[in-house]
């Protein structure tokens, strides 16, 4: 065991040490960019098995992304499994919900059952374009607004309000999702952290799966109010709260997460430990100081002894003011092929942008680095989610599940030849509503007596009698490669089907899901406005808000404009733009180029802040600073 003890101090610094071994009370750890927290979280929960013989079952570990939970779990395993102990639960927030939920599942009827969370697609193609019809709207705006509203209503606890229902700006549109949900038998992802929170606090009975004694939670700053009640009734359970973060890098404001919850920690919670870390391990010189000079405008910010290791390189960060955005795109393509030719590695760098609405930014950089020989790829899951072969082979997996999933049955309908467009798709909807069953219930009783309907009944019994032989074949088979493998037997593009496929399987090694139930759970709570996703050979372009979490020997931020950072926010959500300009900035290691434009022209001018307008000036976040302004040679 002394060999197994070591492990747990490897490579620390004395601020790490500290709070590794920190036991006996509330704490809360300050960590900026790059100092090593994940690392400390890990080595903590192995000191807690390991040195304090703590149950890895009373252990659980929460943080924000998919990634991030696979990360930390992977390093906690590939210690403890040799040694033949478990790892403790790791898992996102949406994750636990959604698995106290589950666990509590006969003890309440607040959902319905069986329990199926609508993801991202089917909440915009299916939910929100019903809602719009149903309520007449003219546009989809209305109902995306509405559920923001409703979501934010959730987030913010304001829904715990007195006559909370009477007040929502269109109560109509609350009696319509009920509607709807009653058809469909869906649960937004939006709501699951507020039931678990609403379970908590009213519900006596209710208990979770395990009996946790210590939970540590990584990107504390990102917690709404909502979240962090979570948390207090948690710690009323008597758990021992390890909090990580950093109040510079609370960037969530879409969702009201607010820096004020790890700031006011300690007065929260008394007696508990402040830790810090000190080194950043990442940034080399100008690029720490460039983006502290940042997070420095906050006067309300805590302060942190943040500085770089004493071997660390002087760095490089540069202005890069263009003309217009052909010629921004050409100078990035151009110092990136530069790069590459030096020896830099492609998918050691980074392209961030503060938005990317149909691509109006990242097309033209990844035409313009296509046409100098770099490879480009944009990180995100929606892309995916819009193939028609994606969307069929994950609804196939899902009847693999329950044969009678409304949602994945109306999915194949939407995005198939099928001759059952959305006149008849609103037909069988009318007609479960007026039997009072479930979509998915009609669908299987019309197909087996087209006579029902007959405009519509015997395209209906084509269409199942064609998905069962292979839902079927995916249900025999036990493994999920197999059953993967089945689900996309239809996709005639080998190159389309592999990578669909490595997504799946993507998905189900970073849930560590090992049961169908399992990886199809991990894909309806994944939000692709954070989750992350990199491709092996190419430049990675993300969004600001996805590069959260990651590192890149070289950084470009392309667009740092007034009109986009901050652009229209105002008052605390300025607050959340400075900050995840700050977070941007320290995801580089070694160099950083930060790009704007005196104007943009074209479908561009419409972008951001004063749409319409030509004209653009830096931000306002980066004019006071003494960063080197440079133009294109070209």
């Amino acid at each position: 065991m002394p060999e197994e003890l070591d492990k747990i101090y490897e490579g620390l610094g004395p601020d790490q040490v500290k709070a590794v071994d920190h036991i006996g009370s509330h704490a809360r750890l300050l960590a900026g960019p790059g100092t090593g927290k994940t690392k400390t979280i890990t080595r903590r929960v192995l000191s807690l098995i390991l040195r304090h013989n703590t149950n890895p079952d009373s252990i659980l570990l929460l943080t924000f992304t998919r990634l991030a939970a696979a990360q930390l779990r992977n390093e906690i395993r590939a210690i403890l499994e040799p040694l033949g102990k478990s790892i403790p639960h790791v898992s996102t927030l949406h994750s636990f919900a959604l698995k106290q939920i589950l666990h509590n599942a006969w003890r309440t009827d607040v959902l319905p059952r069986p329990i199926r969370i609508a993801d991202d697609w089917e909440e915009r193609h299916i939910i929100q374009e019903d809602l719009k019809r149903a309520l007449g709207f003219k546009n989809i705006g209305e109902v995306r607004d509405l559920i923001h509203q409703l979501s934010t209503d959730w987030e913010t606890l304001r829904v715990d309000e007195e006559g909370w229902e009477a007040q929502f700006p269109n109560p109509a549109f609350l009696g319509a999702l009920r509607a709807h949900r009653t058809a469909f038998g869906h649960t937004l992802r939006a709501e699951l952290v507020y039931l678990l929170k609403r379970l908590l606090n009213q519900s006596g009975d209710f208990e979770l799966d395990k009996t946790y004694k210590h939970v540590l939670i990584d990107e504390y700053q990102d917690l709404n109010a909502c979240d962090l009640a979570i948390v207090r009734e948690l710690a009323s359970k008597g758990v021992e709260l390890f909090v990580a973060g950093d109040d510079d890098q609370s960037i969530y404001g879409f969702r009201f997460a607010h820096p004020v919850g790890i700031r006011q920690f300690p007065e929260i919670y008394p007696g508990t430990k402040r830790l810090a870390l000190e080194i950043c391990y990442r940034c080399d010189q100008k690029i720490l100081g460039a983006a502290e000079f940042v997070a420095a405008l906050d006067p309300a910010r805590l302060p942190k002894p943040t500085r770089t290791r004493d071997d660390a390189a002087e760095g490089e960060v540069l202005i890069i003011r263009c003309r217009d955005q052909n010629q921004e795109a050409d100078a990035v393509a151009k110092k990136i092929k530069v790069l590459v030719n030096e020896g830099a590695t492609p998918n050691k760098i980074a392209i961030l942008l503060r938005s990317d609405r149909n691509g109006a930014l990242s097309k033209p950089l990844i035409q313009t680095l296509s046409a100098n020989g770099v490879a480009a790829s944009i990180a995100t899951e929606s892309e995916l989610e819009e193939l028609n072969s994606y969307r069929t082979a994950l609804s196939l997996l899902r009847l693999s599940v329950d044969p009678e999933d409304s949602l994945a049955i109306r999915s194949i309908l939407k995005v198939g030849r099928n001759g059952l467009g959305d006149e008849a798709q609103t037909t069988i909807l009318r007609y479960a509503a007026e039997k009072g069953i479930r979509f998915g219930v009609a669908v299987k009783s019309i197909s087996e007596n087209p006579s029902l309907l007959p405009k519509v009944g015997t395209k209906l019994a084509k269409f199942i009698s064609d998905i069962v032989p292979v839902v079927e074949k995916i249900r025999a088979v036990e493994g999920l490669p197999e059953k993967f493998a089945i689900a996309l037997e239809g996709v005639a593009q080998e190159d389309e089907r592999q990578k669909i496929r490595e997504h799946f399987e993507r998905v189900a090694r970073e849930s560590a899901a090992t049961a169908i139930e399992d990886f199809l759970r991990a894909v309806s709570i994944s939000s692709e406005k954070i989750e992350q996703e990199t491709a092996p050979d190419s430049v990675s372009i993300l969004t600001m808000h996805q590069a959260k979490g990651l590192t890149f020997d070289v950084c470009f931020i392309v667009g740092a404009e007034d009109e986009f950072i901050p652009g229209r926010s105002q008052g605390e959500r300025e607050g959340d733009e400075r900050r995840l300009l700050y977070v941007s900035m320290s995801r580089a290691r070694h160099k950083l180029y930060i790009t704007f434009c005196n104007r943009r022209t074209g479908t561009q001018m419409y972008l951001g802040r004063d749409s319409g307008r030509i004209w653009r000036r830096l931000t306002r976040f980066l004019t006071d600073s003494n960063i080197r302004i440079v133009v294109p040679t070209t």
